[in-house]
């Protein structure tokens, strides 16, 4: 593979390291996990070595964030967290102002240790304030696990809450505890996700019912004055999350560990989601891509549009035509200007209502980006 050096938009990035392994898979997840832990070790030596290759093909970047997901980090022998770092901290150059995420379960002992690895925000997967959900959906912790892990958390780094609405047995009920958690906490920041179901699986009425709570916890959460700075996540006094904005902007990352993705200049590439080629190609000092490809102009174009317009400040227009000359949004978008999208300072961006639907809205606007291309 050649070098990348060349490709990159800035020399500052962010690195996302993929731990696939959990104890007991909840009844949602969709994300590459195990609960086998016999290759732990091996998955981690193969994850260091990646970390190396990388830092052969782009010796001179800055690493400005990193985030740890899973899986479950909080459910792997601590020390194999600890020696990442440490290779981390080896090959690359790390910012002073770096940020450190780290996803968790409810867990005081776990995060406790956390201070020790320099890890400055921590995201607590609580999902639902509502026992009852939390047996239905196999979480392995309580409601009061979760106030307990917080009390830790807070103490050390920042936090960030998540919750999913419409998960099995919720009800308005459990709706009014996550609002009441936020109030009561305040957290720096806080992530509101809407299930995603196959259509099948639910009653249209049922849908609307799930949507209807989604709104009211979003309205419920912007009335205690924190911003909803994108579809999905919203924060107080700029407690913003800086690696995952570097995805909404289309910024530099590299994805670590298997099934991971990254993004470098107009590169796009995902790991292996098998563990054995993961392990076993790494050994051999090789990548594990099983999608490599460099976006052509329309590609980079429909993906900075769809990812730029999740955030409220939208995506600059200028920045657009970089990509393609003549894009124009007034003629392109023109019916859906006012009521969906607006365009304000230079940037394109979701009004209110196109926040509310922002997955119609998105999929119409990316349509016609397409049929602008081959209309050219």
């Amino acid at each position: 593979m050649e070098s990348l050096s060349s490709t990159l938009v800035s020399e500052n990035i962010g690195l996302y390291l993929h731990v696939p392994f959990c104890k007991r898979r909840c009844t949602y997840c969709d994300f590459v996990s195990f609960t086998d832990f016999s290759q732990v070790k091996e998955y981690f030596e193969a994850l260091w070595k990646e970390i190396e290759l990388w830092s052969k093909f782009l010796p001179r970047i800055h690493v400005e964030t990193i985030y740890v997901g899973g899986g479950s980090p909080s459910d792997v022998p601590f020390e194999l967290l600890e020696k990442t770092l440490e290779r981390i901290r080896d090959m690359f150059l790390i910012a002073d102002d770096f940020e450190f995420t780290i996803e968790v379960n409810p867990n005081c002992e776990f995060v406790e240790r956390l201070r020790f690895l320099d890890v400055n925000r921590v995201s607590i997967g609580l999902q639902a304030a509502d026992d009852e959900v939390l047996k239905c959906v196999r979480r392995r912790h309580s409601v009061g696990d979760f106030f307990r892990t917080f009390e830790t958390a807070k103490n050390f780094a920042k936090v960030n809450v998540d919750f999913i609405v419409g998960l099995p047995n919720e009800s308005d009920r459990t709706i009014e505890n996550d609002v009441h958690v936020v109030e009561t906490l305040r957290p720096d920041h806080v992530s509101i996700y809407l299930l995603e179901t196959h259509e099948s699986e639910f009653e249209t009425a049922i849908s609307e019912v799930v949507e209807n709570r989604y709104e009211r916890f979003v309205e419920a959460v912007k009335e205690m004055g924190y911003d909803r700075y994108e579809i999905s996540n919203f924060a107080l006094n700029n407690s913003f999350c800086r690696h995952n904005l570097k995805y909404w902007r289309n910024e530099d990352y590299i994805g670590l560990g298997v099934a991971a993705g990254g993004h470098l200049g107009r590169i796009r590439y995902v790991n292996s989601p098998r563990l054995g080629e993961y392990i076993s190609k790494l050994k051999e000092d090789d990548f594990v891509f099983d999608y490599f490809s460099r976006n052509d102009d329309l590609q980079e174009l429909k993906e900075t549009i769809f990812m730029g317009l999740r955030l409220s400040e939208g995506v600059n227009i200028e920045k657009l035509r970089e990509i393609w000359w003549m894009f124009d949004p007034y003629e392109l978008f023109h019916d859906l200007l006012g009521e969906f999208l607006e365009i304000e300072d230079g940037f394109l961006k979701l009004t209110e209502r196109g926040f509310d639907l922002s997955a119609r809205v998105l999929a119409d606007v990316i349509d016609r980006v397409s049929l602008m291309a081959v209309g050219r």
